[in-house]
């Protein structure tokens, strides 16, 4: 794919610590605010984005969505969840943590389709934002 579609380029000289460091400087609105999820989407939710989330998603970018997220979209997200779709619902299938669900929404930046992965926490009483996948397993979850 070109560069002019896919930016990281930027940072093919960087390491993945100052790759984080850069995009945390850049994601103050991403960082002090609470976003939201509009009822629209199909399922309304409130959630934080922590400095530990912004670093798993850059490892995201890097690694495991590589190509459908890119460094640059990060400090943009606040841009694309009020036309967030929720898809579905799921337990803690690798910690099998109690208490622990994720709620999956699609996005769309620019013809790149991605999900946003949300953690629902009722034990630390947190919804954070925790990654970012180019695809799901779709299943017959209860919403």
């Amino acid at each position: 794919m070109d560069d002019t579609y896919y930016p990281d380029w930027r940072y093919a000289n960087m390491t993945q610590t100052e790759i984080e460091d850069h995009v945390k400087a850049r994601s103050s609105l991403l960082l002090k605010r609470q976003h939201v999820i509009p009822e629209s989407s199909g399922k309304k939710i409130k959630f934080r984005v922590t400095e530990k989330d912004l670093e798993h998603l850059v490892a995201d970018a890097l690694h495991r969505s590589k190509g459908v997220l890119l460094i640059s979209d990060i400090w943009e997200l606040p841009r694309h969840f009020n036309r967030a779709k929720f898809i579905q619902s799921a337990n803690d299938n690798k910690k099998k943590m109690k208490g622990v669900k994720y709620q999956y929404y699609e996005i769309t930046i620019g013809r790149r389709k991605m999900y946003l992965n949300i953690k629902v926490d009722r034990n630390k009483k947190e919804i954070r934002l925790h990654s970012i996948t180019s695809t799901i397993q779709t299943t017959a979850a209860k919403r």
